[in-house]
Order: structure tokens, then C-alpha cells, then sequence
């Protein structure tokens, strides 16, 4: 037993003896803390050879082993100090730094970089070409367009005015007669109106490739009122807004002769495509129908263009199916418009166009003695002014069906100019001359059997002046003009609305001023002093306050 414990004890202390150079090696320790451990275990082996605990062979042994195991191990430590060394010399040593210092490093260095890299940032990322980079392909085709346009109005009609006098046309066809519609038969002539609107926008266009476009556009209207006007009056509380299609068209675009000739088909419902004013078209109009424009640039350079243009349309304003008539009773607009649109050394911009609307199957025809096979020939919608007579013909005296008695066939001679006369500001001057070579005073007896002078002539002059570019903050301009308008100068249905209330059989001045909030939103003041040129007394002045934002 007592030999057991003692070799147990000499091995354990010749290991610890003999491994003890590869620890103090790992360690650090003083060489001769580790010669003192050196001698003391080999004395305690000697001691126990000579009491007889182990045999002097069996020390030397346990001896040689113990060196044996020790050299082995210390050269696999120094093999793998040797690796260690190797792979420390291609590291890279990285000092302690504490969390404070790091906090202090991280915001110096943001407060140096951070300006700049923000602008940097925000300058990529203003770019057209960076926001379309990541979004879909059909959204970077799309152009969106709209406005919201929010007016305080003030009607105020002359003290000479009379009652009674002149008839609203669409409520007493929509009646069936005079006295049928009741007091809904005659246009308000004395009551003072005010009221606020608002006319809302917004739609889109897409290019579709290879010279096509397509758009859409929706907007507000009141029902009941001139199908050319997007104004929805407020107060209806209850009552949703009406919104209707009013915008939806498809279009191609081709051009030769290095970019000189550029040709456009447009086909469906869009916008005014003529060079022209309120006098003829009222500027929310929307066009139904196709139409063609050809451009031809008199410059070699096509940056600043130089243009000859010509315009050509159709335009169905009624389609009518009725075995009555041989031939089609359907009501048509066709027109043309030549100009030019020139450019003088950047100070001056000139337009001048020449135009030829006819207006195809829009004059009434009177029925028969108790018949309404001819009521189709009666107007959808009217504003006021026109020549109207009845073509009722019934035996009913309380049946009436106004329709137009004139043909129109307009001749529109349209002058528009811009001059810099300075570095920032600028003239404007707009002059329209209009005449319906189309009327027939014997055409007009004819089917009314009543003699109606002539009355087919209408002329508009506006003078401004403001700041060159409109738009930005301060920015203004500023207009007076004056017009004369006689009755069958023009359709009625599609002229201004605003102007002495729409229709024809007017003169006045209006002025105009315009200052720019941003380039977003501008405000307008607006005031139109008209009167009737023929007519019974009716003076009508207008003074609109608008606030527009457009996006």
C-alpha cells in the first residue's frame, strides 16, 4: 500500500517537476523560482529511494519519463507560440480607446462630413433622372397635372335693368314653353349675387413610346349650369361634388427634316388646340373630336423655334339619327387656323393666326303645323345673345322650342405679343377681330319670316404689362382691355362665361391683376364692367377674387 501511495506521489511531483519548464515558459515565471522547485522535488525522490518507498530504478524512470512527456510538450508550446507569432505579424493591432472618447471622435467627424454629404444626397437625389432610376417603369411615363382654384364672386347688375326681358332659353326649351317654366323663364336682370366656387382639376399624361401620348383629366362642375364651366358653386351641403371626365385624348407626334417639321393627331376629348381668347372660346372649353397640327420651323436652329403652324379639326357637337332628314341632321364644328409664332432676338415674341369655324346643321328648322319631327334642331345648351325664334309651331300656345336662327361661319383674325422692354418686366398685347360671314338676313326671314339686321362683328384689345417670368415669390402682372361683341358674332354656347355672364351682345373693359405667392400659387383680382350693345338695358359687372394653386 505504502509503495502504491509513494510511486502515485513521485510521479505527480516528477511531473510537476519535469512540466514545469513549459508552464514557467507560457507563464513568465523567474528562472530560479523554478530551479528552487526543481531541486525540492527531486530531493523529495531521493528521500523516498532511501526510506525504501521506491527502488532507485523505479525513480530514474519515472524520472526519464516525465523529461520525456515534458519535452514533448514544450515543443508543441513552442510550435504553437511560433504560429501565434507568425499570424501576429500580419494583424492589425487596434489600441483600446474608451466609449467616451469614441462619442467625441464619431461627433467631430459628423459635424465635418454631415453638411456636405447632405447636400451631396440632396442634390442626387432632386435629379429627374435619380428619383425615376427607382420606380417603376409606368409611374416614370406619367406626367401629373392639376389645379385647385378657390374664387369669391360679386354679380352686380345696373339699376336700369329690366325685368322680365330676357328669356333663359334652357329652362323654358327644358319646360316645353314660356309658361310652363314660370319665373324660371326669364335670366336674372337685378338681383345682386354673391357667391363662392371652387374648380378643382387633376389628371395625367403618359408617353406610351414611339410618338404616342395618352391622357386623362377629371374636374368639377355644377349641374344645371353652361356645359363650358368646371365651377362648382358652394353651399350644398348634403350634396357631394360633381366630378366628370373632362379631359380624354390619345395622341401622335412625328417629326422630319432634321426635328424642322413636327406633325400631332390627336383624337378624343382635350384642350383649346386654336390660338385665341375669351371673345370666341372660354378658356375652360375642352374640345370633342380630332385634330391635326403641322409646324415647320423657318430657323435652322431648332432651339429657338421660328414656326409656320397649321391647325385642323372636327369636332361633333350633337350626333342625330332621324329618318326625317335624307341626308345626316348631325351638328358639326369643323376648323382651321394658319399663323405664325416668331421669336426676335429673345425680346420680342409674335403670334398671328388667321381662323375659319364653320358650324355645320346648328340653325333651326320650324316643324310643321302640330308636329316635332324638327325638334332635334333645337340647341342643347345656350348662354345668351344669339338670334332665337320658335319652331314649336304648335297649336298649343303654351308650347315653346327656341332654336337658332343664323348660320355661323367665323372668320377670327388673332394678333398676341410679348415685348422685354426691360431686363425684368415686360408688355403684353393681345388684339382679336371676329366676323360670321356666314349670316344671311334673307336666310333668316326665310325661316323666322321676320327681317333681322346684321349684327356679326366683334373686336377685343388688352394691354399688359408685369414681370417677365411669372411665377416666382413677388412676381406680377397686370391688364386692361376692352371688347364689343355684337349678337350673332359668334355661337354663344362657347364663349366667355364670365364676361357680362356669357353670351354675345355685350361691350366693356375688365383689368386683371396677378401676383405670384410661389411658384405654386398665384392670386388673381379680376373686374368686368359690361353692357348689352342692342338689347333691352342690361348692365352686369363682375369682380372675382381667385386664389390658384397648381401642382
Amino acid at each position: 500500500m505504502n509503495f502504491r501511495v509513494g510511486t502515485a506521489i513521485a510521479l505527480a511531483l516528477g511531473s510537476c517537476l519535469l512540466a514545469t519548464p513549459a508552464l514557467a515558459q507560457s507563464a513568465g515565471v523567474e528562472e530560479h523560482n523554478l530551479a528552487e522547485l526543481r531541486d525540492t522535488v527531486i530531493n523529495l525522490i531521493q528521500a523516498l529511494v532511501d526510506r525504501g518507498v521506491i527502488t532507485r530504478e523505479q525513480a530514474e524512470t519515472m524520472i526519464r519519463d516525465a523529461k520525456a512527456k515534458a519535452e514533448a510538450e514544450t515543443a508543441a508550446l513552442t510550435a504553437k507560440q511560433k504560429a501565434q507569432e507568425d499570424q501576429d505579424k500580419n494583424a492589425v493591432r487596434v489600441p483600446y480607446v474608451p466609449q467616451i472618447v469614441k462619442d467625441q471622435i464619431t461627433a467631430q467627424v459628423m459635424g465635418q462630413i454631415q453638411p456636405a454629404v447632405k447636400d451631396e444626397v440632396d442634390s442626387e437625389l432632386k435629379k429627374p433622372e435619380t428619383v425615376r432610376s427607382v420606380l417603376p417603369d409606368w409611374i416614370t411615363r406619367m406626367n401629373w397635372t392639376g389645379d385647385v382654384r378657390m374664387r369669391g364672386e360679386a354679380d352686380t347688375f345696373g339699376h336700369g335693368n329690366v325685368l322680365y326681358t330676357y328669356l333663359d332659353f334652357n329652362q323654358v326649351n327644358a319646360a316645353g314653353g314660356i309658361t310652363k317654366a314660370g319665373t324660371k323663364a326669364y335670366l336674372n336682370t337685378t338681383q345682386d349675387n354673391d357667391r363662392l366656387r371652387v374648380r378643382v382639376r387633376f389628371g395625367f399624361d403618359t408617353d406610351l413610346g414611339g410618338g404616342w401620348s395618352s391622357g386623362v383629366r377629371l374636374a368639377t362642375g355644377s349641374g344645371g349650369e353652361i356645359f363650358v364651366s368646371t365651377n362648382q358653386t358652394l353651399g350644398t351641403y348634403g350634396d357631394a361634388y360633381q366630378i366628370a371626365l373632362d379631359q380624354g385624348w390619345v395622341r401622335w407626334t412625328g417629326s422630319a427634316f432634321d426635328d424642322r417639321q413636327v406633325i400631332t393627331a390627336t383624337g378624343g376629348r382635350f384642350g383649346n388646340p386654336w390660338v385665341s381668347t375669351n371673345m370666341e372660346w372660354y378658356n375652360d372649353l375642352t374640345f370633342e373630336g380630332v385634330m391635326g397640327n403641322y409646324k415647320f420651323n423657318l430657323s435652322d436652329d431648332n432651339q429657338s423655334r421660328d414656326d409656320l403652324f397649321l391647325t385642323a379639326g372636327a369636332f361633333p357637337l350633337q350626333s342625330i339619327s332621324t329618318a326625317v332628314q335624307s341626308s345626316s341632321a348631325s351638328k358639326w364644328l369643323m376648323g382651321a387656323q394658319f399663323g405664325t409664332d416668331l421669336h426676335f432676338d429673345d425680346d420680342l415674341h409674335l403670334q398671328a393666326a388667321i381662323a375659319y369655324y364653320d358650324y355645320i346643321h346648328t340653325f333651326g328648322q320650324r316643324n310643321q303645323p302640330g308636329s316635332t319631327a324638327l325638334n332635334y334642331t333645337a340647341p342643347l345648351l345656350v348662354q345668351k345673345g344669339n338670334t332665337m325664334y320658335d319652331i314649336s309651331n304648335s297649336t298649343d300656345p303654351s308650347v315653346n322650342l327656341f332654336a337658332l336662327a343664323a348660320d355661323y361661319r367665323i372668320v377670327d383674325l388673332i394678333l398676341v405679343g410679348e415685348w422685354r422692354a426691360f431686363d425684368h418686366y415686360a408688355f403684353t398685347l393681345t388684339a382679336n377681330a371676329i366676323k360670321n360671314v356666314g349670316y344671311s338676313a334673307s336666310a333668316i326671314k326665310a325661316r323666322t319670316g321676320v327681317y333681322v339686321a346684321p349684327r356679326t362683328q366683334g373686336y377685343e384689345a388688352d394691354v399688359g404689362f408685369g414681370t417677365a417670368a411669372f411665377g416666382p415669390l413677388n412676381t406680377w402682372r397686370a391688364s386692361v382691355g376692352y371688347r364689343y361683341l355684337e349678337r350673332d358674332a359668334v355661337l354663344d354656347a362657347f364663349n366667355d362665361e364670365d364676361f357680362h355672364l356669357g353670351g354675345t351682345d355685350t361691350k366693356g373693359y375688365q383689368f386683371v391683376v396677378d401676383y405670384s405667392i410661389n411658384p405654386h400659387v398665384f392670386t388673381r383680382v379680376k373686374y368686368m364692367s359690361a353692357n348689352a350693345i342692342d338689347g333691352p338695358p342690361l348692365a352686369i359687372d363682375v369682380l372675382q377674387l381667385d386664389l390658384v394653386s397648381q401642382f
